[in-house]
């Protein structure tokens, strides 16, 4: 699959499908409690297209997904702005937020390597994020900020739905996107298409 390299975009414009899978497999795919939750992102999509942000997408989601409890797995570089979230989704749900530092361990304890060698660094720990969030019976979970790797490791030891709010980047706001919107930062990265200035 290069789907990124696609000039027509059959598959949008037109329903064409290029993958060979059949209806009957993609239907079948979609049972019980995925297809609710397709269904409800469905009408997320369909109706505040445009109108709301993502934040509050992810809190019309959540009660079409008649979810209660909410968990909030954070980068602590962005407490105050997981502090604000969290704020926003108690007004309508039950809602448990963790650190990346939680339990406060060393990275020398894992043999990680540290940003600044000989001092006292704590290391994320996305695994035990996880399961603190699973203790207390979350039914979905959001990110924010946490570090690539983490992420993903965080997400692959969730039991519940997880969907990611901010994305990390240090360098661009916490806007990973800018780096290719941006023709200094395309061509800094030798993706700027030819012919563009």
């Amino acid at each position: 699959m290069k789907c990124a390299k696609c000039t027509h975009h059959k598959c949008y414009l037109a329903g064409q499908n290029c993958t060979g899978m059949t209806a009957d497999a993609v239907h079948a795919a979609y049972t019980d409690e995925r297809l609710a939750m397709m269904r409800a992102a469905a009408c997320t999509e369909a109706r505040f297209y445009n109108q709301l942000t993502r934040l509050e997408e992810t809190a019309e989601f959540c009660k079409l997904m008649d979810y209660t409890k909410i968990g909030v797995a954070f980068c602590i570089g962005l407490s105050e702005e997981a502090k604000l979230i969290e704020a926003y989704f108690a007004k309508s749900f039950q809602v448990y937020s963790v650190c990346c530092k939680v339990c406060g361990i060393a990275k020398e304890q894992l043999a990680l390597e540290q940003i600044k060698a000989g001092a006292r660094e704590t290391m994320c720990n996305p695994l035990m994020q996880a399961r603190l969030l699973q203790d207390k019976a979350v039914e979905f979970c959001v990110t924010v900020g946490l570090c690539v790797g983490h992420d993903a490791l965080f997400a692959g030891a969730c039991q519940v739905p997880v969907s990611c709010l901010a994305a990390k980047d240090r360098v661009l706001a916490h806007n990973p996107l800018g780096a290719v919107y941006s023709r200094y930062w395309r061509r800094k990265l030798g993706i700027q298409p030819e012919g563009q200035v």
